[in-house]
Parts: structure tokens; C-alpha cells; sequence
């Protein structure tokens, strides 16, 4: 291939890549109610959201499922990234820009059921070890809050397995996800309640604030007209 060739072809892949990149890259984990796969689709209350925001601010994205160490550590340290479904907790509000709420939600420790491990408030629980998902915002709350003895795992269905094979005592969990495990048939019960707070997009503060902007109004939209409603009640 000539030199001039050569250079020719490499503009042409250049130029056909910055006309089809996509304006915003979305992150999630595998975290069922909020964002799970049917098939090769990812659905749930917090995805249906994120595409519908994407496709009313009439914004192009790519998506990924990945672990969520991985999926909110793109968005931490790369410019153009935005991560679902994701607490808004004080630890990370400065480090986002933030489109919400996606959800209210209430944040439980969770025992085994049948357990004798029965705290009554937040003191008694720090007697207990206590899992979670690494880099999770339930392993943060816990950190904050001063429970000493955490321990996480490499993701929320491993933190449960290890509850119901009795390796830890209680588990950190969102209260939709803890309704998902009672309907699968999950030996887990309610212990009390940890935290509550409200779930949004993170955006790494480099990225586009039109864009972040344009989001948030897809959002209120959304809102305003009802389909955040109906697509909350499709999952409860």
C-alpha cells in the first residue's frame, strides 16, 4: 500500500469513528430489580429508565454490563461515562453529575431466615458481620456509619450465598432487591432498615453538562408525565 494510501485509509477510519461514537457511554451491573438481562436485553426499573432518558434528550449511547467495581470506576475516572443505577450518598455527590431520582429507595440489613441474629437498631447490628458488594454503596454506608466488621464480596449474589450458608450474619441490600430474593424463594427475612436514599445516573464531572442537562430533562419529563410511575410499578 502507497504511502498516500495509506494515510487516506487511516483518515477514512478516523472520520467513520467520530461520526458514529456514541455522545455518552452507559455502565451497569447486574443488580435485579434495577438492571438485570432477559435474553440479550437489559431491562429493569432503573434501565428502562436510563433508555428512555437516552431516547427522549435524543442522545446516542453505547451500553455495558460489567461487574459494578468496573461499571462505576468508568464513570469515576473517564470522561463521557454515566453509571446505573447509583445511590446518591454524600460520599459521592461531589465526584458526579448526577441525573435524578430514578427511585426512593430504602436500604435494609438483611439476615437469614430463621436466624437468631435479631439487632434492633444500628448499634446492635455492628455486633454482627455484615456483607456486601465491593465498592457497593451499602459497603460505604456501612464503612460511614462505623460497622467493623464488613465483608465483601465480589458481587451481591455472592454476598447472598454466603448468608444462607451462614458465613455472614447480615447483608446490605436495597429493599427491591431484597422483595426480588423473597420471590425467587431466597431464605432471607428483614433485620431493620440501614439507610434511605434516592438512586440516579452518575456522570463523570468531565462529561458534557448540555448533555447531563438534556438528560435531566428527559427525566422530569418523564416524571411529569407518568412513565417513571408505570415503569416502577412494572417491578414491584
Amino acid at each position: 500500500m502507497s504511502a498516500l494510501r495509506a494515510i487516506t485509509a487511516i483518515a477514512a477510519v478516523t472520520f467513520a469513528t467520530s461520526v458514529f461514537a456514541a455522545d455518552i457511554k452507559l455502565t451497569t451491573e447486574d443488580y435485579p430489580p434495577y438492571n438485570f438481562k432477559e435474553g440479550d436485553k437489559i431491562v429493569g426499573l432503573g434501565a428502562d429508565q436510563a433508555f428512555e432518558i437516552m431516547k427522549r434528550a435524543g442522545i446516542t449511547y453505547d451500553v455495558e454490563m460489567a461487574q459494578w467495581s468496573r461499571a462505576l470506576g468508568l464513570a469515576e475516572n473517564e470522561a463521557g461515562y454515566c453509571v446505573f443505577t447509583t445511590a446518591h450518598t454524600e460520599e459521592r455527590d461531589a465526584k458526579f453529575l448526577w441525573v435524578e431520582p430514578l427511585n426512593k429507595a430504602t436500604t435494609l440489613l438483611i439476615k437469614k431466615a430463621g436466624s437468631d441474629v435479631n439487632p434492633t437498631n444500628l448499634e446492635e447490628a455492628k455486633a454482627f458481620t455484615v456483607g456486601t458488594q465491593t465498592d457497593d454503596y451499602t459497603e460505604s454506608i456501612l464503612k460511614n456509619e462505623g460497622f467493623p466488621k464488613i465483608d465483601p464480596a465480589k458481587n451481591m449474589e455472592t454476598s447472598v450465598k454466603k448468608l444462607v450458608a451462614g458465613r455472614t450474619d447480615l447483608i446490605a441490600v436495597s429493599e427491591a432487591y431484597f422483595n426480588g430474593l423473597v420471590r425467587d424463594g431466597v431464605e432471607v427475612e428483614k433485620s431493620i432498615v440501614l439507610a434511605e436514599s434516592l438512586d440516579g445516573i452518575a456522570c463523570n464531572p468531565g462529561t458534557d453538562k448540555a448533555l447531563v442537562d438534556k438528560m435531566q430533562a428527559a427525566l422530569d419529563s418523564m416524571i411529569a408525565d407518568g412513565t417513571q410511575a408505570k415503569i416502577l410499578a412494572k417491578y414491584e
